[in-house]
């Protein structure tokens, strides 16, 4: 059982798999490691049967703080591997973020099968310089695809129209004043959404392209987004949201309208 009141305070879920990465299974193959997971679940099941006395010719000889550490063991050698083929500690943990966001989608249960089926509306904001870059912010701190790129978005507030919230929230997360008139419609997603709340899993994403803006555009918000990039649209970096991607490039091919999602 693991020595709590001795052990090093945790740095970092990720940045101790890379300690333990380098460190003693430096030597280690990327296979055996892949291998080596069948393994720690198989001690995770015989510590169970431990504590329940599942093997009557054992009966009951370990406890559940047993069970947690296989677990933990589990984890670790699954985050081993992950390391190796992500390319890294950041790059780990987005992918990870990306599942547990994807895989939370279907605990929700399905939408009734009579009655209305509505969609959310989100406002998207594009910044554009003279070179034809846009500006992407890098989320953090939202529990949402933190670590990834997107434009300024939100949420549509009581009273508001699509553009309006979009201007709003331009403000907010990247300290700029947008008029109305300088506004260019240039795309619409209707996407799903599963990870919603309630029987609505839909997002229609409204997305303007401002050319004039007055202010210097940066992340305004730093307990939402850590930094504000410059961005070639028809070649965006890896680390947007995938579904922001596809709409970049619709966009570059002068498509108004997609859909993403509905299988």
């Amino acid at each position: 059982m693991a020595d709590f009141e001795s052990a090093e305070p945790c740095r970092g879920f990720w940045d101790d798999a890379a300690r333990i990465r380098h460190g003693y299974l430096a030597d280690v193959t990327t296979q055996t490691l892949v291998l080596k997971i069948a393994e720690e679940v198989g001690e995770v099941a015989e510590a169970y049967l431990g504590m329940t006395g599942g093997n009557p010719r054992k009966g009951v000889h370990k406890d559940r703080f047993d069970v947690l550490d296989e677990l933990t063991d589990v984890m670790l050698a699954a985050a081993a591997p992950m390391l190796d083929l992500a390319g890294g500690t950041e790059q780990a943990e987005r992918h990870m973020a990306g599942r547990l966001g994807f895989v939370s989608g279907r605990e929700v249960a399905d939408p009734p099968s009579g009655g209305w089926y509505g969609s959310f509306v989100a406002p998207h904001v594009l910044l554009r310089r003279e070179d034809g870059k846009v500006m992407m912010l890098r989320r953090a701190g939202t529990g949402y695809r933190d670590g990834w790129l997107a434009p300024p978005a939100g949420r549509i507030e009581p009273g508001e129209d699509v553009l309006t919230a979009a201007i709003r929230e331009a403000a907010e997360e990247a300290g700029v004043r947008l008029r109305r008139e300088d506004a260019q419609f240039v795309h619409v997603m209707h996407r799903t959404a599963r990870t919603l709340p309630g029987p609505c899993h839909a997002i229609s994403d409204f997305w303007f392209r401002f050319d004039h803006w007055e202010g210097e555009p940066h992340a305004a918000e730093p307990d939402k987004a850590s930094e504000a990039l410059w961005i070639d649209p028809a070649s965006p970096p890896d680390d947007v949201i995938p579904h922001c991607a596809l709409v970049l490039a619709a966009i570059t091919r002068g498509e108004p309208f997609t859909v993403h999602g509905w299988g």
